[in-house]
């Protein structure tokens, strides 16, 4: 299964036209955004794309008990713990789970907020944040997103560059 990452798009709707032409070359089966703007998911949706969300922390959405901020989701049989933040927040809800003690089975941490794509190995969990898409002189970071490819055997992760396609890393 190939699954198309995203997080912080904040209104970019040149950034989400390029990223949809980007990620129908990968033929996904589902997109994540991660938060911020949460209001962005129609426009994915609109390109095309199934699209499982949170809200950004600063998202009004954020203080709905019925959208969840921290939904754990079991793709192609792998789990994996959707966050805007890579820990806990002064918006977070009661019930809301603490990303830095994710849930057992828990194979993949998928958080934005910090604009900065990342890769890391936590004690056997794969943290990954595809970035951001706004402009780099913006945010100081080229606009990136992720696509995993799952399988009940196993993960791998690109983050790319959204202006090019290119990988900058991978596992």
């Amino acid at each position: 299964m190939v699954v198309g990452v995203v997080s912080d798009t904040h209104g970019n709707r040149e950034g989400m036209a390029l990223l949809a032409e980007r990620l129908k070359a990968f033929e996904i089966e589902v997109l994540l955004h991660l938060g911020d703007d949460y209001q962005d998911v129609a426009v994915l949706e609109e390109a095309g794309f199934k699209v499982l969300a949170v809200p950004g922390a600063f998202c009004p959405e954020y203080a709905q008990p019925q959208v969840p901020n921290r939904p754990v989701v079991k793709l192609k049989g792998v789990k994996m713990l959707l966050s805007h933040t890579p820990q806990r927040h002064k918006a977070d809800l009661p019930e809301d789970p603490d990303p830095e003690a994710p849930p057992p089975d828990v194979r993949l941490v998928l958080y934005g907020h910090t604009h900065i794509p990342a890769l890391e190995n936590r004690q056997g969990i794969l943290w990954v944040n595809p970035g951001h898409l706004k402009t780099r002189h913006e945010m100081g970071y080229p606009s990136t997103f992720a696509i995993l490819r799952l399988s009940p055997r196993g993960v791998s992760v690109e983050i790319r560059r959204l202006e090019d396609g290119e990988v900058v890393m991978s596992s």
